[in-house]
């Protein structure tokens, strides 16, 4: 099978007809900043991958050479264009005081890995603080709800950000944080055969 007959496979040759053009201020509700990452990167590969974009950014589509045929010369300005169009995105996205720091970027490629560079390291030491505070939290005087409710949200800012966490590790932080009013619903919950889903 030919990558042509393949209807997974792009080729520069088969999107040479159209360039996606982004409305970022419509498409994407946060702009990047040190504290939005988490919220701005899912956006950005969900916005990617909706228009079949993802590998430009992660550099599995490089850019064709051209050989001074006018089909590869066709395919090269049809890959930089849309490249270009890319990182005009990603610009577009960030903060004031992000720009500066990825505008040297030549494709949208190095600009995903400036910016994924910048703020990994800052995700993985707010992962660290997020599950810290789920396994410290307690319910003290707030009501059941509110207490679930924060449960639930720190729970959901560590899936965002790294992975989601079983119903039954979720359990566990909930039952430990209840305090001494909940022991005797604990045990049976703790002895199901099947996870409580949240």
């Amino acid at each position: 099978m030919s990558p042509s007959d393949n209807p997974n496979t792009q080729t520069p040759s088969s999107t040479a007809t159209s360039l996606v053009v982004f409305n970022i201020t419509a498409q994407i509700n946060e702009k990047l900043t040190p504290s939005t990452f988490p919220q701005w990167r899912p956006q950005f590969e969900a916005l990617l991958i909706g228009y079949n974009l993802m590998d430009y950014v992660t550099g599995d589509l490089l850019c064709p050479s051209s050989d001074g045929i006018a089909s590869s010369i066709s395919q090269k300005t049809h890959w930089v264009r849309q490249d270009k169009l890319i990182l005009n995105a990603i610009l577009a996205s960030t903060s004031t005081t992000i720009t500066p720091l990825i505008a040297t970027a030549k494709t949208s490629h190095e600009s995903w890995k400036k910016s994924t560079t910048m703020y990994a390291s800052k995700l993985r030491t707010k992962v660290m603080q997020l599950k810290e505070e789920l396994t410290l939290i307690q319910r003290g005087n707030q009501p059941v709800l509110d207490y679930l409710h924060a449960v639930k949200a720190l729970a959901d800012e560590i899936a965002l950000i790294d992975h989601p966490i079983f119903y039954d590790d979720l359990t566990f932080f909930v039952l430990n944080g209840s305090g001494p009013n909940f022991t005797e619903i604990a045990a049976p919950i703790r002895a199901r055969e099947k996870s409580l889903i949240f």
